[in-house]
């Protein structure tokens, strides 16, 4: 069976993972289904923290864009990013100025982050079209701070951080404009969603932070690929839970959702880094709303946490459906059509 572009089919990777020895100490958190980064216990008083992710969909401004999406992964279990390793796998033929310009696009962004370059590979490699950036980010947690996509309780509130979808909207604007004009997209929509990856950007490190400091964060999982809807998933799947969504609560933004319509695409099942998602205690809610909306972030109740034998419900006006399922990301399926 030949498969498309984008995320393994769930079933697919849970196979696979299930195939794994048994993770032992010293690793804390291994290769699960839905969970976002390895977890070592290296004896010191914080643990490490792991992540890889690569930049494959967009061309602009890759080294922000690498070290936001791998922060994004350590943000959701309470770390802080601090080490980065980088792969650069380059066209034939590249420009030495843009090899510069990715390096130089890496180095400020890593200054800004307070985050250190530490190493990583670099090639010039048969069959590209473009260039791959991949990332390893190291950062620490203290042992009492972490937390699990698979720590999810019933009973618990779930929270949407940040629009949708910011990061599958902004490479649509980017990068296709021309087919967007031709559907009838205004182009103060293009060029508003365009500098998205920018601002609001991609990263939700300052959401993560602000709900880790109250202690009461019991999941955080960040929605990539998939959208929305399939972090739903895997959060519920790395918990054993079920779930209870209102659809109308959920945050869409007006230029994505012009942007989707005129595409015939899904925003809750396109690419959506910059949202976050987490579950607490519906006493401690009110408080993590205040202080979100405090720091600029906009956020909002979007469903419950229910016994898994519930299921997964997605509650439209007075409908209540399955939770939908993308196969794929609206992204992916968008450029291959192309």
């Amino acid at each position: 069976m030949k498969l498309p572009a984008g995320k393994l089919p769930p079933e697919m990777l849970r196979t696979l993972l299930a195939s794994l020895p048994a993770a032992d100490y010293p690793v804390v958190v291994g290769a699960e289904f839905g969970e976002d980064a390895a977890v070592i216990d290296v004896g010191a008083p914080e643990l490490l923290v792991a992540k890889t992710d690569p930049i494959t969909f967009a061309a602009e401004d890759m080294g922000r864009y690498l070290l936001a999406v791998n922060s994004n992964d350590l943000a959701t279990v309470g770390a802080e990013p601090r080490w980065l390793l980088v792969t650069a796998l380059l066209p034939e033929g590249i420009a030495s100025e843009q090899v510069t310009g990715l390096f130089d696009g890496l180095k400020e962004a890593c200054a800004e982050s307070g985050v250190v370059l530490v190493g990583g590979h670099t090639e010039i490699t048969v069959g590209l079209d473009r260039p791959v950036l991949v990332g390893c980010l190291l950062g620490t947690v203290r042992r009492d701070r972490l937390v699990r996509t698979s720590g999810a309780r019933v009973g618990d509130a779930i929270l949407l951080a940040g629009g949708i979808a910011i990061e599958g909207t902004a490479i649509l604007a980017a990068e296709h404009a021309g087919a967007l004009l031709a559907q009838g997209v205004a182009p103060a929509v293009i060029e508003a969603a365009s500098g998205w990856l920018r601002v609001p950007g991609i990263a939700v490190l300052p959401a993560a932070r602000i709900l880790r400091a109250t202690g009461a964060v019991h999941a955080m999982h960040d929605p990539t690929e998939g959208g929305l809807l399939t972090a739903l998933a895997e959060l519920a799947e790395a918990a054993g839970v079920g779930l209870s969504i209102d659809a109308a609560a959920i945050s869409v933004l007006p230029e994505c959702r012009a942007i989707c319509a005129a595409l015939g695409l899904d925003p809750l099942g396109l690419l959506a880094s910059g949202a976050l998602l987490a579950t607490l205690a519906e006493t401690e809610l009110p408080a993590a709303l205040e202080g979100l909306r405090a720091a600029g972030i906009p956020a909002a109740r979007i469903g419950a946490v229910v016994p898994a034998s519930a299921g997964r419900a997605f509650v439209a006006g007075d409908r209540v459906l399955p939770l939908p399922v993308f196969a794929r990301d609206e992204l992916a399926r968008y450029l291959e059509s192309k």
